[in-house]
């Protein structure tokens, strides 16, 4: 009796301390904070009167069979110490990387490593992005580059 008790007491122990933690987790994590939330969700639209920034590049796999990103940009500079601030401006910021619609990760620079790819069709779409993280739009288009790039099994 006294080892079934003691399983069951701490079963309960362990699983209400792992649900405080994933509360907390939640409750502070950078994808629920609410400036987060809207700065993403509400493009930041370039005037007319701005120099047009925009992005372009290519996905190569690499002489190690890596795949490479490179990106080039006009009227953009990477500014990644800049990340957070609330001083926007429309051609200054970072990008975000997307495969297959799902956020990878921000680039800073004009080149990224995607690793090494398993088979398969991989759309990568690259964003500009202010230091607010909000997408760079003109006339409600999102400023991006997307390839897709098909990656063939070994023989």
């Amino acid at each position: 009796m006294d080892g079934k008790i003691y399983r069951s007491l701490s079963f309960i122990i362990i699983f209400s301390f792992v649900t405080v933690m994933l509360y907390l987790h939640n409750q502070s994590s950078h994808i629920t904070g609410t400036n987060h939330l809207t700065a993403h969700a509400q493009p930041y639209e370039v005037p007319d009167t701005y120099p047009i920034p925009t992005i372009n590049g290519s996905v190569i796999q690499d002489q190690s069979g890596s795949w490479l990103l490179k990106i080039k940009t006009e009227n953009f500079q990477f500014t990644p110490e800049k990340i957070g601030s609330t001083d926007i401006k429309y051609n200054e910021g970072h990008a975000h990387l997307f495969i297959n619609g799902k956020k990878v990760n921000r680039i800073y620079g004009q080149y990224y490593n995607l690793d090494y790819l398993k088979p398969g069709t991989y759309e990568v779409k690259v964003t500009l992005n202010t230091n607010d993280h909000r997408f760079l739009s003109i006339n409600g288009e999102i400023v991006s580059f997307t390839e897709t790039i098909k990656v063939a099994k070994e023989e």
